[in-house]
Parts: C-alpha cells; sequence; structure tokens
C-alpha cells in the first residue's frame, strides 16, 4: 500500500539518521492539522511496547511535534522552574512522525503530537506509544468535553493514548470587497463568476468539505473501502468539472496569504489561523464556515513507548496546559487548545476574531477528522493524482 509503502522509506531513512547521530552529532528532526474518529478495527494485534525505563528526576525531556507548539518562551520558563532541559525537534507531516517513532520503537523521544485520527491505527500497527496514566495528569486544566472525547477515541484495546492539545478548522476565507456573496457553501469554490480567483489544496480536506457539500458523509463512508471508493470518485468528477475556475491549487500558508493579499485570489479553502492573520492586518478578509460546516483535527499530547523521562513528559504537559502558558501558544500560532480558560487570556484581538467566527452554532457544524484506513490513504491519493494531472 502507498502509506505503507511511504511510511517504510522514511522509517529507513530516520533509521539511518538515527544510527548516524548514535555515532556522531546528534541530528535534528523536521510539520503537516472530532462525530469524532471511531476506534481502529481490530486486526493483528500490536507489538508489545518496548519497557520505558524508570523516570528521571529532572533530566531532559525529549519531544516530537509541530512547529509552533514549543515556543522557546514557553520552554525556558518550563527549564527555569523544573531544571529540566527540553530538546525539542519538528515534523513536517503525521506520517513522518509514525516513521521515526517506528524506526527506534519510539527510543529517542519522550512526548509527541500526533494528529488523533493517526493515534489508535499507529498504536495498533507499531505499538509507538504508552497508555495514558491519568494518575500524572492535572484534569482540571483540560476542557471536559475535549478530555473526554480524547481519550475515548484514541483508545486501543481498551486504553486510552493521547490528550486533547491543540486543535483547527478549516473552512474559506474571502475577500469581502471582492467577493461579498462567497461563503454560504463550498461550492463556491466552483461559481464560475469567481473564474480565475479561486484557490484550494488538491489535499485531503478538500476532498472532505466537497464530499459534505454533495451530500455524502465520509466520515461514514471510510468504514467500506468500495463504498469510500465511490464517495471519493464523485468528489473527484466534480473538482474536475471545477478545475477552469482555478488559479492554483496552494500548498503552504504563505503561498495562500501571498495569493489573497495581491488580490489574485478572492476566495480559498484555508485554515482559520491563516484567516485570521490575514484580518488582523486587513479586515476585509473573513474566515468564513459554510453551511456545510468546517472540518476540524485535533493535535494531541501521546508518551513515547520507549520515553525515558516520563515524569517530565506529565510535567511539560500539566505546564502547557496552564492556561496563561497555552495562550502563548494561541497568540503564536492562531490555533486554539483545550486549555480550560486559555481562550480568555489569549490578545482580545484573538478572543474576538475566533468569537466571530465561530461562535456555538458554527462550532456544533464542525465535521471532524476520523481515521483512515490504509485503503482509505490509498484511495486519496490517486484522487489527488487525478486531480492534478487532469486536463
Amino acid at each position: 500500500m502507498k502509506r505503507r509503502t511511504l511510511i517504510v522509506i522514511v522509517l529507513l531513512m530516520a533509521l539511518g539518521l538515527f544510527l548516524a547521530a548514535c555515532g556522531g552529532g546528534s541530528a535534528p528532526a523536521t510539520k503537516e492539522a472530532p462525530a469524532q474518529p471511531t476506534k481502529a478495527p481490530e486486526a493483528t494485534k500490536a507489538p508489545e511496547p518496548t519497557k520505558a525505563p524508570e523516570a528521571k528526576e529532572g533530566g531532559v525531556l525529549r519531544m516530537l511535534t509541530w512547529e509552533g507548539y514549543a515556543p522557546e518562551e514557553l520552554v525556558k520558563k518550563f527549564s527555569d522552574e523544573t531544571g529540566i532541559k527540553v530538546e525539542v525537534s519538528y515534523i513536517g507531516d503525521n506520517n513522518e512522525l509514525i516513521a521515526k517513532m517506528a524506526a527506534t520503537n519510539g527510543v529517542g523521544f519522550d512526548l509527541v503530537s500526533p494528529t488523533l485520527n493517526y493515534v489508535s491505527n499507529s498504536q495498533q500497527e507499531f505499538g509507538i506509544y504508552q497508555p495514558i496514566d491519568l494518575s500524572k495528569v492535572n484534569k482540571d486544566l483540560f476542557i471536559p468535553a475535549y478530555l473526554d472525547s480524547i481519550l475515548k477515541e484514541s483508545q486501543f484495546e481498551g486504553k486510552p493514548y493521547a490528550l486533547p492539545f491543540v486543535w483547527g478548522t478549516t473552512a474559506m476565507v474571502v475577500n469581502t470587497e471582492k467577493a461579498p456573496d462567497a461563503g454560504v457553501s463550498y461550492l463556491d469554490l466552483c461559481d464560475p463568476k469567481y473564474e480565475g480567483r479561486v484557490s484550494y489544496r488538491a489535499k485531503y480536506d478538500t476532498l472532505y468539505m466537497f464530499a459534505y457539500a454533495l451530500g455524502y458523509d465520509p466520515a461514514e463512508a471510510v468504514k467500506d473501502e468500495d463504498e469510500y471508493r465511490k464517495v471519493m470518485n464523485a468528489v473527484l468528477d466534480k473538482l474536475i468539472e471545477c478545475k477552469p475556475v482555478v488559479r492554483t491549487y496552494w500548498d503552504s500558508r504563505q503561498q495562500l496569504e501571498e495569493l489573497l493579499t495581491k488580490e489574485e485570489v478572492w476566495v480559498a479553502s484555508s485554515w482559520d489561523a491563516i484567516a485570521w492573520t490575514l484580518s488582523k492586518d486587513d479586515p476585509k478578509f473573513k474566515y468564513v464556515v459554510p453551511k456545510e460546516g468546517a472540518v476540524g483535527w485535533f493535535d494531541t499530547f501521546a508518551i513515547s513507548a520507549g520515553a525515558e523521562n516520563v515524569d517530565a513528559a506529565y510535567k511539560w504537559i500539566n505546564f502547557v496546559m496552564q492556561p496563561e502558558n497555552a495562550a502563548v501558544i494561541i497568540n503564536g500560532t492562531g490555533y486554539q487548545t483545550a486549555s480550560q480558560g486559555a481562550a480568555e487570556k489569549a490578545s482580545p484581538e484573538m478572543a474576538k476574531l475566533v468569537a466571530d467566527s465561530l461562535p456555538p452554532e458554527k462550532m456544533a457544524t464542525i465535521k471532524w477528522y476520523f481515521p483512515l484506513p490504509d485503503y482509505a490513504v490509498d484511495i486519496q491519493a490517486d484522487v489527488e493524482e487525478q486531480l492534478k494531472a487532469a486536463q
């Protein structure tokens, strides 16, 4: 399967880097966003995790996470308070995270931040995490609904393997001066009146958005390979039909920001943080959640199966989820956290943007990412390739 092949390739590369690091200087690592995901299907039993060495006092905390999730300001504050040194390695996507962890069965990292829909499946296949020890967690720091949900949805063989950390959504950003009526539906991204002024990613989030707009439920369809292929092929047909309207498919935050600020694009799919950042500089840009609802993701805390400093990992979790600390992440990244009270401590400007874009009625419509069997990953990859190649 394509996903397995990709993971094996990256795994071998990661193993090579690990072995090289053992013989010389350490090599730094390198990012890709809840009805909630369902428990991974029963299949082969997960490999037995490496028994974690006993936790050290102080020492070093080794994290594998996304850019912005361990800002220098918080790392210094944590080290000053605890005496624990923090070493942070960054990832580019979840496949990279899984490969790096699988290469050493988690040895070399203590705390990692996989996206929720990759947790139970990865544990089932590779056994790279250890169950969450709730006795070490200050549960009062978490928004109860998020904590309960992620503990439930990260379960494998009856045990939870993740805690909620950072979340965000994908919907639409609109230049309200050029396209004041856009944003009612994701199908506005196909409206001929915006020809040449539209952009979205040729990626899975766009496939989900268009599936919902066409009346399908991909989270339900994914449970059956044939049904999921049928849904994704219907989405592909629609996206090919819409292709003449699209100026370009954006790949990075910087690219989308440039397209919008130069007014080359008026209507686009967007991560909420991109749109909010643009809105702070120019209020004509608005993050819009259409009638189908935003699609949402949750990045989590997970403890490595090979963690050498488990106590330090839990100390970081309890530290960074304190509302004044989580607010630093909100202000720095634009994303939200599962910290109880952090949103109120974020900058007033950011708090207003979030409240205006995601009031309770819009929050209730979020369609959260769902676990992907290997066949679903392959189907999505085929659709993305066909879309890009279509004339």
